[in-house]
Formats: C-alpha cells, structure tokens, sequence
C-alpha cells in the first residue's frame, strides 16, 4: 500500500542505520508489549513462542519427553565439528534460529547440508554451529499438535535426493499424504507441549524405513496451512478448538 510504501521510504532515508535499529526494537517492544498486556487466549503466549525457539532448549525437552534424537553438538570449536563429523557415517550443519540470511537485497534460504569433515574450516569459530547425524530418511512428517488434544500428521515424499534431505529444496517434487501416528509419537508431543507451555506446536520428524520417528525440530509458529490445502487434514479446525478452548 502507499503508506506502507511511504514508511519504508522514510526508514530507508530519513533515518540513519543506528536510528532505524532504534526505530525497529521500539515498534517491537511498544507493540509487542501492548499485545501481550491484553487478557487474550494465547495459541501460544509470545512469551512462551520466543522461548520455545532456543533449538538447544527444543532438543533437550524433546529428549526429556521421550523422543528419539539424531546424535548432535553445538559447537564453535572446529576441530570439535570435525571430529564429530569423522565419527559418524554422515552429518549435516543445520541453522539454529535465522534460516535467512539478507545480503546484497538479495534474500537466501540457509538449507541442511551434508558436510564432510575436511569442509569444516577455522570460520566455525565465530559463532556456534549446530552438526548433526544425516538420519537416512525414507520420508519426513509434519505434525500438528494443538493444546485441545488434535494431532495431525502428514507424510511428505519425494524422489529428489535434494529434497528429501531438505524439502523446503524441491517443493514442485513433493507429495503429501495424512499419516498414522504412533501412540509413543502423539502422547509425547503433549507432553512437549505441557513442558514448554505451548498451545500449539508444528514438529518435523524424519522417518526411517523401518518405521523410526526422529524429532528433527519443533517450531510454535511454523507453517501447516499449506499442508490442510493438500491433504484435507482438518488442523484449522483444531486451531479454533484451541481458541475456543474446546478439548477433544
């Protein structure tokens, strides 16, 4: 819209680069707090969001409660990384938080890549890197799990290697089919859920021929719209139960 054509024109030239820092971290906290100071039902409380993003935290709860998951470090250490990575069969350097990396206008999705050990250079230094055993995946899933007690699972395949090892790489190849979860699967999921105080959680597992669940991650504000739109799976009826505080 023009006024939002207007306000990027006046942060981009009226403010300075420091300025617009200020400009930004105030909006967010101005904002932000009058959001969270109304006496809403939260799916999930942005408090509770910002801290079920930590995928060190994420990890841990996911072991605590019972899931199966891919050896792992976090490490700035190099030769940490790449003695690692000379003790499995495979690894993979995955981001912790930011996904995105903004530069030269352009804008660039940070995928999970298999790494090698020789790859591994000094730079790991700067700041913590997250390597990780590559789980031979037959096929991910997506699952939806809500406060209200829904689970929702939706098998993704492809037959792009690339895809199959990231799918967000090849998603004109991908299929999508609504899944049985296994009852260890669903019932963990709540508990994650109870553990971090969360309302909903979009977890991605990858899923092994011989029928192993690994917990990949569990994002509180992923995407899963995309995922009704293919399959049906009625998960934005189950968001509205939540709201509504309606259990199953």
């Amino acid at each position: 819209s023009r006024r939002h054509t207007d306000r990027d024109q006046l942060l981009k030239h009226a403010l300075s680069e420091p300025e617009r820092r200020f400009a930004t971290v105030e909006a967010r906290f101005g904002f932000g707090g009058l959001f969270m100071s109304l006496p809403a039902r939260w799916v999930s409380h942005p408090a509770r969001l910002a801290d079920a993003e930590y995928r060190p935290l994420q990890m841990a709860t996911a072991a605590r409660c019972g899931f199966t998951i891919p050896p792992s470090v976090i490490t700035n250490r190099p030769d940490d990384a790449r003695d690692f990575a000379r003790s499995s069969s495979g690894v993979v350097y995955k981001a912790t938080m930011h996904k995105l990396v903004s530069e030269d206008e352009q804008v660039k999705l940070v995928y999970t890549t298999p790494v090698k050990a020789d790859a591994i250079g000094d730079r790991v230094a700067a700041t913590l890197h997250l390597f990780q055993t590559n789980v031979p995946k037959s096929h991910d899933v997506r699952l939806v799990a809500t406060g209200s007690g829904h689970v929702h699972g939706v098998a993704i395949r492809t037959d792009d290697p690339s895809g199959r090892q990231d799918f967000r790489v090849a998603y004109d190849s991908l299929t999508y089919e609504v899944t049985d979860v296994p009852g260890d699967v669903a019932s963990a999921c709540r508990v994650y859920l109870d553990a971090l105080g969360l309302e909903l959680g979009v977890f991605d597992f990858a899923v092994t021929a011989d029928g192993a669940w690994w917990f990949l991650e569990c994002g509180p504000g992923s995407q899963w719209a995309w995922l009704e739109d293919e399959t049906g799976a009625p998960i934005a009826g189950s968001v509205a139960d939540t709201l509504l505080g309606v259990a199953v």
